[in-house]
Parts: structure tokens; sequence; C-alpha cells
């Protein structure tokens, strides 16, 4: 479900070559950049606020994206939302990132580039590069990242964009 704000009136622009599961819903003042996919079940909502999603993103099942009215979230490219994690704005996320399975990053986060959040880690505040932060309340860095590391996040992105794309087909076809 694509939706317009019931409160400012905009409606989400999508681009052509995103994928959205049938399921999804977008609402909002929502801006999502060519090569991401957006998987069944994820919500992203931003009726009052501001959300960007940038390029070849993967927002995968059960994810929720929200922020609060009057607020911006900037996702940028590459990143890789895990199954239910929750990111909430205000705030920023980088490129190349990896939000763990059923990890939650807080408003007022600021997560730089080249970053794992592990699985069911809580986020809030500065996340600086090349690090993997994991654990309760405010995450802490647990390790400093190798560039292989970085690479593999990107490798995972890639493999969720092309089979957003080979989901988009299928669906596409449906509707002719």
């Amino acid at each position: 479900m694509i939706v317009k704000s019931p409160f400012t009136g905009k409606e989400p622009k999508i681009h052509p070559s995103v994928f959205v599961a049938p399921n999804a819903t977008i609402i909002g003042d929502v801006e999502i950049d060519e090569g991401t996919n957006v998987w069944f079940n994820a919500v992203i909502r931003a009726e009052a606020g501001t959300i960007k999603i940038g390029k070849n993103c993967s927002i995968q099942e059960n994810v929720v994206i929200h922020t609060e009215p009057g607020s911006r979230l900037i996702i940028g490219d590459d990143v890789l939302m895990g199954h239910c994690a929750m990111v909430h704005g205000p705030g920023s996320i980088g490129n190349n990132v990896m939000i763990g399975i059923s990890a939650t990053v807080l408003q007022n986060h600021e997560i730089e580039d080249n970053i794992i959040v592990a699985a069911g880690a809580v986020a809030r505040g500065k996340l600086e590069t090349m690090g993997l932060y994991a654990g309760n309340v405010l995450g802490e860095r647990v390790k400093e990242l190798k560039k292989r590391d970085a690479r593999k996040i990107g490798a995972g992105i890639q493999f969720y964009v092309g089979n957003g794309k080979q989901f988009k087909k299928m669906f596409d076809e449906k509707e002719e």
C-alpha cells in the first residue's frame, strides 16, 4: 500500500526500478532511490516528517522505518536492514551499512559509513565508521572492521538488489 500523508498530503516518490512487495506499506513524504527493494510487511511511515532512502538498499521483511513529526531521516546508499529491524528518526545512516536482524536504531542517531549494527543491538548516538556495534541500551563498538568486512556488507546488499529486481519483474509481468 502506497498512500499519501493524511496530514500533509505528500505522496511517496519511488523510483520505477524499486521493488515494493505487494503488502509493504509506504506512507507520506518518502523518497526511495533506484535499485532499492522493500520486502513483505515492511512499513515506512513519514506522515508528518520526511524519509529519504538511497540507492540499492534492501529493506527486508517486517522492517519498520518511521520519523518524528517535523523531522528527517536520511538513509544512504547500499544499506541493508535485516528482518524485523526498527529504525526511528530523526537521524542519518551513511553508505554501506548493515542494520542486523531485529536491531533497533533509536532517534537522534548518526551512523557513519561502513558500519554493522549487530542483530538485536540497540543503537543511538554517533556510530563511527568501520565499526561493528553490538549490545543493549546504546550499542557498544566491539571491534574494528577490516575492509573485507565492509566488502561483505556490499556483497549481501547486491544479492538483495538483484533479488528485488527479479521480484519486481515477476510482479510487473503479472499486472500486464
